[in-house]
């Protein structure tokens, strides 16, 4: 929000200076700039989109692929991951089981 705002100053006090400068088409040459300036940032964010897209791909992390799981790819998928981490809570478990005895 912060830059939000500070644009819509930096816009406005880049148009009465244009104003000042250059007279009645300041306001315009300023309006120009920005949408220029905004064009520009709009293309590079969507050319930053597609290079994450593809190196997404390519590591093969999908955003499609985690909602059209099905319910036994999630639950071997956790059961890999508690498998595979240290402490998981089956081992929890056991000892609480060993303690009560």
């Amino acid at each position: 929000m912060g830059y939000f705002i500070m644009g819509i100053v930096v816009f406005i006090a880049g148009g009465l200076i244009a104003t000042w400068v250059f007279g009645p088409w300041g306001t315009l040459l300023t309006f120009l700039v920005m949408v220029g300036l905004l064009s520009y940032l709009y293309g590079m964010v969507e050319d930053l989109r597609a290079r994450v897209s593809s190196l997404e791909r390519r590591l093969g992390m999908s955003e499609e692929d985690d909602y059209q799981m099905s319910d036994e790819d999630i639950e071997a998928e956790l059961e890999r991951e508690l498998a595979a981490e240290p402490g998981t809570a089956e081992e929890g478990r056991s000892d609480r089981t060993q303690k009560e005895e």
